[in-house]
């Protein structure tokens, strides 16, 4: 449709100077009368036609995008689209044959073009093949067409010779039914209607070979339409004589009103399903100038008088985005509301070739003929270059540490293989959709995939032939989803397919309520036994939650006008009357970046540079971190205050490859494939011969697995995995052991292993482990352990209603001791103490955050630790900063960590090892010395150790590393995986900082995100610009042209570093990443160009 656009005399029209403009999408455009030489702009249309005194018509859109069109000579009422281009004078022409028909499209040089065929004598004017052309080598063949005998078309073939779309019609050539490649077969019925606007066949029925069932009443007397499906709900439209809604009934009975400008096709006002209202301001030439929210708050924007972009942009809060442009159109600069500018370097073609940052830093791009990214060079020179083959498909990208990966397709363009510049190599098969069946990975393991007719996962095989299985109802729902032992999550909805309920295999339920606009608010956990929690969240008109309501507390939210959040109050329902409620503010500066946090352990304030990174942090008792960074914000020095706790080096892709830590020195060796290999700690590193004092090697398999590992102080250490990547053994000179797992990954006691073994097919029912080891658990009806039993005596759980753990009674013989814990609102334990006879709490220990990660706790005794981690939003710990009591002097202990970021050594300034430990593969120790006094709590990334229970606090939950899982289920349930009492496959790979999702390197969590994307034929072609917070205005992504298909890197404080992928209304998973904020960031910034412009065919 895009070369199909075109102008035609407008019917019963005397007035020859009139014409209606087939748009691209097949919509007719009446335009007013245009003499030669003249022209018009259309605000509501956002168009502008200009017709020559030669007979030439141009029409240009908004979006710098121009069509001029020339008069056909095989219809004189009609005029012909002779060329597309846009403002940096890209052009595609198009050439017609003697017939009339459409041969060729071509760019403006001498690069790849588009050939039409036309090979039926019966229907001469009907396309059969389509070819792209290349300056050298054979043409592709890009598609066939079939047509039936009336020259309709009945088929779409591509070059494999497989059927990407099948027609049927009726006598009216109406079409009756059209099948997908993957098998799915959708009907139509038609009827003839004449009303008061058109007459027209309509389409009254439709259903599909799932079981989807619609009828479509039209009423053209009162221009409504109204649709009813199998199910009886039913959606109606009502629409004005210009075609434009004017109303919207939902399923539930849910009305949206809409208010129109009469002439200009403006919308001026909505009246959303709530009730709240929203009005629209334009200027002369229609371009919205203000929005005015159900909250009275009011948003501007200020727009060039000749490019119709945005000259300046205000949020509700008066923050103010500035643009400028270049003499084409392009943009030129961008100032923030702190007025750190970042300006564009464009080549003749309209393709960014230079981003200077707000520091002055510089990035050069470099661009192929065909408009493809051959070369990124960073403000500290590193470059990416990326190659094409001669079919303008990518196929090797080269990093700035030379390492290549190679990339294949099959004839469709869709990938099949990547090779890894180790040699690995991923294997992809597609079906005949280009939908992903098949993934062979570097070992040769394959995981499968099956789907219905409509692409839809039905049953997903890993490499041992465990089976997660999906049912869908008529519509598409998910209704059951069944792990691997069978066991089964059951889903139901509203009339508005929203998730009403779900129901856990055990019997436990999550029931959800909604507002008219779809917000949720009530969660209901409903217990096995009748039991219930019930979670109510008020909402203000805009959609914000203002208050959450539980059992036992009530707190509210406040916000300023662009939405952060400025203000927690929480107060308990048994709270004295004037008790103080618990209150944490937050402070921002008008980019979003959080300057403060107060609570009840003090005031922590951060500043930034112009760039956003995070400079300096101060703590409540007046020491400051300062950080200072190189080229686009990567770390390069901690302070505290004006003492260095440690300096990084950084290879060509800015990753660490040596730090200080006090007189020691720590280098980081990776190989090819980004795998970290060594990490070696030597005294003198910068002298002629330096002395090792810690050496870590490390070994890999082609899953990407740790095989071995060799430590300097504790000896060899061997892992063994199944075919999924489940570690089954480990065994090192003071460690040996294996597991076995039931098909879901819970490990299995050695009873039941040796059952599983002999065929018995063992299952840890619900996967709640009730018995392991000597050790045996009891739940509660919510899924919560409330009790755990073993040779060294019993712990008692109890809950609150957030399923959070605030008290612990250890019994050991006759001796009972208490211990309490403390959470503020947003969920961070505050504090432990121990409980006396009369239950009031002594010997506390509280604890300060910054965001989510540990910053600071202060012991009984007022001694006090103050944790620095190794990257900003990173939650390995680099060091940690003692002070005996307030006022006296800091000592600095360095923490020297593993594979997976777990502490083994700890070290004082002078090299002194003060702590070390040895660890069993899911978290216990083997071992642990100290030289002095240190008690180091820190475990697995994000956990801190309590001594008294030996459960390992993970933020959200409680670890126990006794059977390497969680005691209660996920928060975030079936977001976190399928199994909701999981920590990982192995802790030797993955971490889970938050306690919520178990997540692995940045570059694990992007192939994942990248296979999600090419099984929907994913192309980066636009930037993806952030929309709220820090990242409003900013680039976090890529999406395709029409912006359907796409995802975001993003980060924050309840995920940390995380890829949201997107098709359409199909949402993706979370691919959480163990990469800090200051990483994430820097991946942005790869993206901080403006939309690619369109250029020759390619």
């Amino acid at each position: 449709m895009l070369y199909e656009v075109c102008l035609e005399r407008t019917p019963d029209n005397p007035d020859e100077n009139c014409m209606t403009y087939v748009a691209p999408m097949g919509r007719q455009i009446d335009l007013q009368a245009v003499e030669p030489g003249s022209g018009f702009y259309s605000p509501g249309e956002g168009l502008a036609v200009r017709r020559s005194e030669q007979g030439h018509w141009l029409i240009s859109s908004d979006d710098g995008v121009y069509r001029l069109f020339e008069a056909d000579p095989f219809s004189p009422q009609r005029r012909r689209l002779k060329m597309l281009g846009d403002r940096n004078s890209n052009c595609q022409h198009l050439t017609y044959d003697n017939h009339g028909r459409l041969v060729e499209i071509s760019g403006d040089r001498q690069r790849p073009c588009i050939r039409l065929h036309y090979e039926l004598a019966a229907h001469p004017q009907r396309v059969t093949r389509i070819f792209r052309h290349y300056p050298e080598g054979e043409p592709e063949l890009l598609r066939r067409y079939r047509y039936d005998e009336a020259g309709r078309l009945n088929g779409v073939v591509d070059n494999a010779g497989q059927y990407q779309r099948e027609f049927a019609y009726d006598d009216n050539d109406c079409m009756t039914m059209h099948r997908e490649p993957g098998g799915e077969r959708y009907y139509y019925t038609w009827a003839w209607f004449e009303g008061p606007d058109d007459a027209a066949w309509r389409v009254t029925g439709h259903h599909t070979d799932s079981g989807e069932q619609y009828r479509l009443d039209w009423n053209l007397a009162e221009r409504s339409l109204c649709v009813t499906d199998s199910l009886g709900r039913t959606r109606c439209h009502w629409w004005d004589a210009q075609g434009l809604v004017t109303a919207y009934r939902d399923e539930a009975g849910q009305m949206t009103t809409f208010r129109w400008s009469d002439e200009e096709r403006l919308l001026l006002g909505m009246t959303d399903a709530q009730g709240g209202k929203w009005r629209y301001v334009y200027d002369r030439l229609g371009h919205l100038t203000e929005t005015h929210d159900p909250l009275g708050r009011v948003e501007q924007t200020q727009w060039h008088p000749v490019w119709h972009q945005p000259e300046t942009e205000v949020d509700a809060a008066g923050a103010a985005w500035r643009y400028e442009y270049d003499e084409r159109g392009n943009l030129q600069a961008v100032s923030d509301p702190l007025h750190q500018r970042t300006v564009y370097g464009y080549d003749r073609h309209g393709q960014v070739v230079r981003i200077t940052d707000a520091r002055g830093g510089d990035k050069y791009l470099q661009w192929n003929e065909d408009g493809q990214l051959m070369r990124h060079t960073d403000c500290s020179g590193s470059q990416t270059a990326w190659f094409y083959d001669e079919r303008t498909r990518l196929e090797r990208v080269t990093d700035a540490e030379s390492n290549s990966t190679r990339y294949s397709y099959d004839g469709n363009g869709h990938l099949t293989e990547v090779m890894f510049a180790d040699g690995r190599t991923e294997r992809y098969q597609p079906d005949a959709a280009g939908r992903l069946v098949k993934y062979t990975s570097p070992a040769g393991q394959i995981t499968r995939w099956q789907r219905d007719g409509q692409g839809r996962v039905r049953r997903q095989t890993d490499a041992t032939g465990r089976r997660t299985a999906y049912e869908y109802d008529a519509y598409g729902r998910l209704t059951t989803l069944t792990n691997e032992n069978g066991e089964s999550y059951r889903f139901r909805y509203d009339v508005l397919d929203r998730v009403t309920e779900q129901t856990d295999p055990g019997g436990s339920r999550r029931a959800y309520g909604y507002n008219a606009l779809n917000a949720v608010t009530a969660v209901i956990y409903g217990g096995e036994r009748g039991g219930e929690i019930r979670h109510g969240l008020e909402r203000d008109a805009a959609g914000r939650l203002t208050a959450k309501i539980t059992p036992e507390t009530r707190t509210e939210y406040r916000y300023d006008a662009a939405d952060r959040l400025l203000e927690i109050r929480r107060r308990r329902h048994d709270a004295a009357e004037g008790g103080e409620p618990e209150v944490i503010r937050f402070s921002y500066d008008s980019a979003g970046n959080l300057l403060s946090e107060e609570t009840a352990q003090g005031v922590l304030q951060n500043r930034y540079d112009v760039q956003g990174n995070r400079t300096e942090t101060q703590m409540p008792d007046g020491r400051t971190l300062r950080y200072l960074y190189y080229g686009s914000g990567h770390l390069q020095q901690i302070n505290l205050g004006r003492d260095v706790i440690s300096e990084f080096t950084r290879d060509h892709l800015h990753r660490e490859v040596q730090r200080s830590q006090g007189r020691l020195d720590t280098r980081r060796m990776y190989d090819r494939t980004g795998r970290l290999t060594r990490k070696l700690t030597c005294k003198g590193m910068r002298g002629v011969v330096p002395e090792t004092f810690i050496d870590r090697e490390y070994a890999y398999s082609g899953q990407d697995e740790l095989l071995k590992k060799r430590h300097s102080r504790q000896g060899v250490t061997d892992y063994f995995y199944d075919t999924t990547g489940r570690i089954t053994a480990c065994r090192n000179e003071a460690y040996l052991d294996s597991w076995q797992y039931d098909a879901a990954a819970n490990l299995l006691d050695r009873r039941q292993g040796e059952t599983a073994q002999a065929g018995a097919g063992s299952v840890v029912p619900f996967n709640r482990i009730t018995s392991y080891r000597g050790l045996h658990y009891r739940y509660d009806e919510y899924g919560r352990v409330v009790e755990k039993r073993g040779r060294n005596g019993t712990q008692h759980y109890r809950w609150d209603a957030e399923h959070r753990l605030t008290e612990v009674a250890v019994i050991r013989g006759s001796t009972v001791r208490r211990y309490g814990y403390v959470y503020d609102a947003p969920g961070r334990r505050v504090e432990k103490h121990e409980l006396d006879a009369e239950g009031k709490p002594y010997n506390r220990t509280t604890f300060l955050w910054d965001g989510m990660r540990l910053a600071q706790e202060c012991r009984p005794g007022r001694s006090s630790s103050l944790y620095i981690y190794s990257d900003q939003g990173s939650h390995e710990p680099l060091a940690r900063v003692d002070r005996a009591a307030p006022g006296e002097a800091d000592e600095v202990l360095y923490y020297h960590t593993d594979v997976n970021g777990a502490p083994e050594e700890m070290t004082d300034g002078r090299g002194n090892i003060v702590w070390e430990a040895g660890y069993q593969v899911w978290g216990n120790l083997t071992h642990e010395k100290e030289t002095r006094p240190v008690q180091q709590n820190l475990r697995f990334q994000g956990q801190y150790l309590d001594r008294e229970t030996g459960l390992h606090y993970n933020l959200y939950r409680f670890y126990d590393p006794d059977i390497g899982k969680f005691i209660s289920g996920d928060p975030i349930s079936l977001k976190g995986g399928i199994n909701l009492y999981a920590y990982a496959p192995n802790p030797l790979s993955w971490i889970d900082p938050l306690g919520l999702k178990c997540g692995s390197s940045y570059e694990q969590a992007r192939n994942k995100a990248l296979k999600w994307l090419e099984e929907r034929g994913f192309k980066a072609e636009r930037v993806n610009i952030g929309k709220f917070g820090s990242t409003r205005g900013k680039p976090v992504g890529m999406t395709t042209a029409d912006g359907k298909t796409g995802f975001r890197i993003e980060y924050d404080e309840r995920s940390g570093a995380h890829i949201n992928v997107f098709s359409g209304k199909d949402k993706g998973e979370h691919f959480l990443s163990d990469a800090s904020e200051s990483i994430v960031t820097k991946l942005q910034k790869l993206f901080d160009l403006p939309s690619k412009p369109q250029r020759p065919i390619s």
